[in-house]
């Protein structure tokens, strides 16, 4: 399982246990727990949501980015991936593993890791 857990958002699978990041806690922390639990359609209808009123938050991109690739749509998670790459700032998020402290990670990298993630299990 190819995952990233951000602090209140998935991003894309790169570890076997899942990684998660946060910009809103409240928000993300609703959807963050659904990712957790495996909850991807609640997961992904509050990333959604959040989006809605912020399309351009990393964080919320990057976990539905994550979402997107656990559900098999690849295609969707990737063009996700590219948004992030190619927004105007890269914001630093929290990127949260259940066995080590809270990582500050680039938006962007975490994305370029997503996209990766994507090409390796094509092969």
């Amino acid at each position: 399982m190819k995952q990233i857990l951000m602090t209140c958002v998935m991003a894309a699978g790169l570890m076997s246990v899942p990684a998660l990041a946060s910009s809103s806690p409240e928000a993300s922390g609703v959807a963050s727990k659904a990712i957790l639990k495996g909850n991807w359609k609640e997961a992904e209808a509050l990333l959604r949501q959040a989006l809605a009123q912020n399309p351009n938050d990393a964080t919320q991109l990057l976990n539905l980015a994550f979402v997107l690739q656990n559900t098999g749509r690849q295609t969707e998670a990737a063009s996700v991936y590219q948004h992030v790459l190619q927004m105007d700032h890269n914001p630093v998020v929290a990127v949260n593993d259940p066995y080590r402290l809270p990582q500050p990670a680039r938006a962007k990298h975490l994305a370029k890791k997503g996209m990766a993630s994507l090409e390796s299990a094509k092969q």
